[in-house]
């Protein structure tokens, strides 16, 4: 349904302070960041922008359910989700947006500019959220910084209030392939909250040069919608692939030969055996040379 149009550029005008954006400019993201583009997005923005907030919310439900979002982009999607249903009086909707976008940025902050109405809802919602009357999904993970050749590699996260049909995956590639590989977390045996993921031995081969591995964690719903998450195919964590060890044999092949104290060993050995043969040598030729002198005496 779209609004008559004295209405359409009032409410505009209010989406456009609720945004954060000056009236004389282009409608653009709020959070002042770079992300890369997203045709959901960019024409859910035109549509709150011309205030026709039902097509802005179909545009936006369906550009959720997309893959590989990043958490900028997903927090765009519902703040404008929850923007669109306020507007058009649903403020149920309106919140469960919201939490949805503080799931995917715990620490958004709506701009200074945004009407006292989307303010104090906002507030609320955080006040429910930090006296746990609300649980979002909570994510911790612990980042992998080197790893060896040739070894599995764990990846260990808390998940805490992980809702029912919700999944943790590991993405992980070798930095600059084209594309992700997965695997899904598994809980631990010992504590409730604890997962952990690994990447298999052979998909982290030894190699003579170290390299890196990018990757990132996803939380998503049964309708793989992403609920929370560290690092994103844009702006993954990584680690570094060390090197394989040079083994022992080669270092010694590596001495210069005439550093080898067998060598030198050797060489004196015979050195002696020679003194020895010349000693002998020069004995039994003079004692073949000694002058042999005969007397005869006469009778008197």
């Amino acid at each position: 349904m779209r609004l008559p149009i004295v209405a359409m550029l009032s409410l505009s005008l209010v989406a456009r302070a609720a945004l954060g954006t000056p009236l004389d400019t282009p409608l653009a993201l709020s959070t002042g960041q770079v992300v890369p583009k997203n045709e959901a997005l960019q024409k859910a923005l035109q549509q709150v922008d011309e205030g026709d907030f039902e097509d802005a919310i179909r545009t936006l439900e369906k550009g959720i359910e997309q893959p590989d979002l990043t958490d900028d982009q997903l927090a765009e999607l519902y703040r404008l989700l929850g923007l669109s249903h306020l507007y058009l009086g649903n403020e149920e909707r309106a919140r469960d947006a919201f939490e949805k976008l503080l799931q995917a940025r715990p620490d958004y902050e709506l701009p200074k500019s945004a009407p006292p109405k989307i303010r104090s809802l906002y507030a609320r919602i955080k006040e429910d959220i930090r006296k746990r009357r609300v649980r979002p999904v909570t994510l911790t993970v612990t980042p992998v910084t080197e790893a060896s050749g040739g070894d599995a590699v764990v990846v260990e996260a808390r998940i805490d209030d992980l809702a029912l049909g919700a999944k943790t995956k590991l993405f992980y590639r070798r930095a600059g392939a084209q594309s992700f590989s997965s695997i899904d977390f598994v809980r631990g045996k010992v504590s409730r909250g604890d997962y952990s993921a690994t990447v298999p031995a052979f998909e982290v081969p030894a190699e003579d040069q170290s390299y890196e591995v990018e990757y990132y964690v996803e939380v998503a719903d049964a309708a793989q919608r992403r609920l929370a998450g560290r690092g994103d195919p844009y702006n993954p964590l990584t680690f570094r692939v060390a090197a394989k060890k040079v083994a022992a044999g080669v270092v010694a092949e590596s001495t210069p030969f005439y550093k080898s104290p067998w060598l030198w060993i050797g060489i004196g050995l015979g050195a002696a055996a020679a003194t020895t043969g010349i000693v002998l040598l020069a004995t039994s030729n003079q004692t073949a040379t000694l002058p042999v002198t005969i007397q005869i005496q006469g009778q008197p």
